[in-house]
């Protein structure tokens, strides 16, 4: 019997997070937060400017106002991660992206997750 029968064929593209596509340094954070064009949704605010580097990378923020629990919170950066891993190569080049989290949607499904983040990339929300 073949080792790989059941098993769905291997993605074209790899949908890893590279260290390169995260925002990890304090000035980065603030330069975003400075001069980033912002777009309003219910749970989230996303912070948008173009970058040098030609990656799209993301920066999130999810504070213990929005969620008291570690659990809940690490729970909402990890569905925001899994988005933007998965649906990286459908935003623009050389962005920097960053999620802040407004409200606790530790709740939702990633479904709906999804749709919201979708309609507030696309610009449909109030900016």
């Amino acid at each position: 019997m073949n080792p790989a029968a059941g098993k769905s064929p291997a993605p074209e593209g790899r949908y890893t997070l590279k260290k390169n596509e995260r925002l990890r340094r304090r000035s980065e954070f603030s330069a975003l937060f400075q001069s980033g064009k912002r777009i309003h949704s219910e749970y989230l605010t996303v912070i948008l400017s173009t970058n040098t580097s030609g990656m799209r990378r993301l920066g999130l923020v999810v504070g213990k106002k929005v969620g008291k629990a570690a659990v809940r919170r690490n729970r909402m950066k990890r569905l925001l991660r899994e988005f933007f891993r998965l649906n990286k190569n459908r935003l623009p080049a050389s962005q920097d992206i960053l999620i802040v989290a407004r409200k606790d949607f530790s709740f939702m499904k990633y479904r709906d997750l999804c749709n919201e983040l979708e309609k507030v990339l696309a610009g449909r929300m109030k900016a």
